[in-house]
């Protein structure tokens, strides 16, 4: 599957409960692009993702295009972006393989391939409340391998993860650009993506 979405931002601003977080951002990614969104805590990162998943109220443009052609913002936020966030949002008392099967079922991809690019297959049989915050972690990007979209919003994706977890997460990244895909990710500043621009944001 090769994509060809790209997202522009112009003098983004996101505010909450009447104050703002995130001063004016703009940027262009093209098909196949990543970008690295770093900043302090509190600085708007991860009001950004939300606000390109249409998750937080905010000021400024946020557009889709494919090639000349605009796209509806509501039918890419359902039907092409993932927002993955450290917790997951898993039911804990499913078993990891009980977990990618649902997603097979409701999404239509490959439960068995899924687990074995996260490695995971170890633990198919462990509930997902009594895996580690590291297995948990992987476990959370297991709905980008099952429904295929075009936009990754990965939220500190290398967060409780050992070096093994980290370079799955690396993979994952350079798979998806290499077929089109466009990733935006919220970092600290230790991690790195290679071949990613970086995008350094402020408070407002």
């Amino acid at each position: 599957m090769a994509f060809e979405m790209a997202l522009s931002l112009k003098d983004v601003e996101v505010s909450r409960a009447g104050r703002p977080v995130l001063a004016g951002v703009s940027m262009h990614m093209a098909p196949g692009s990543a970008v690295m969104v770093r900043g302090t805590n509190g600085s708007g990162k991860t009001s950004l993702l939300r606000a390109v998943a249409g998750l937080a109220r905010h000021e400024g443009e946020i557009y889709f295009t494919r090639g000349v052609q605009v796209l509806d913002p509501a039918f890419m936020r359902s039907e092409e972006i993932h927002l993955v966030t450290p917790d997951g949002g898993h039911n804990p008392r499913l078993t990891v393989e009980e977990t990618a099967q649902f997603e097979s079922g409701f999404y239509g991809g490959d439960a068995e391939d899924a687990l074995l690019q996260l490695g995971l297959v170890p633990q198919a049989e462990e509930r997902v409340g009594a895996l580690s915050t590291g297995q948990r972690r992987r476990l959370s990007l297991l709905r980008l391998l099952i429904d295929k979209r075009a936009l990754w919003l990965l939220d500190e994706p290398f967060s409780g993860l050992d070096e093994e977890g980290r370079s799955i997460v690396r993979t994952l990244i350079e798979a998806h650009r290499s077929r089109g895909g466009v990733v935006l990710i919220a970092l600290h500043d230790e991690e790195d993506i290679p071949g990613a621009r970086t995008l350094r944001v402020e408070a407002a």
